[in-house]
């Protein structure tokens, strides 16, 4: 079966209250329950909020990862779906929707099959 990354795009998770990024986790875990429950889920984490960005053209390091976008990638859900029809689906149900994120589907292309 096929696999999609669908990478959550944070609106700004840190904005929120502690109180209201506890709420966001738990809806998160929860929804990541019902899609390894469902048989879809591969793999999924949150990302750090800083990093680097490593470009060959220049060989500059800098802060990051996300210094010249407003949205940075918060995290990943690697799921199976049978078409990227269903894997969009599948995103309609992030919770961060609800909060301002957005979810990126992207299809895995096997290379070594």
């Amino acid at each position: 079966m096929p696999s999609f990354m669908l990478l959550i795009r944070d609106g700004d998770f840190y904005s929120f209250s502690r109180d209201e990024q506890q709420k966001i986790v738990k809806e998160f875990s929860a929804w990541a329950r019902s899609l390894n429950e469902a048989g879809c889920l591969k793999d999924a984490d949150p990302l750090g909020n800083t990093g680097r960005v490593v470009r060959k053209n220049d060989g500059q390091i800098t802060d990051g990862p996300y210094a010249e976008t407003k949205e940075g990638i918060g995290g990943y859900f690697l799921i199976e779906a049978e078409s990227i029809e269903a894997a969009t689906e599948i995103a309609r149900g992030c919770p961060g929707l609800h909060y301002g994120d957005a979810v990126e589907v992207r299809p895995i292309i096997d290379h070594l099959s």
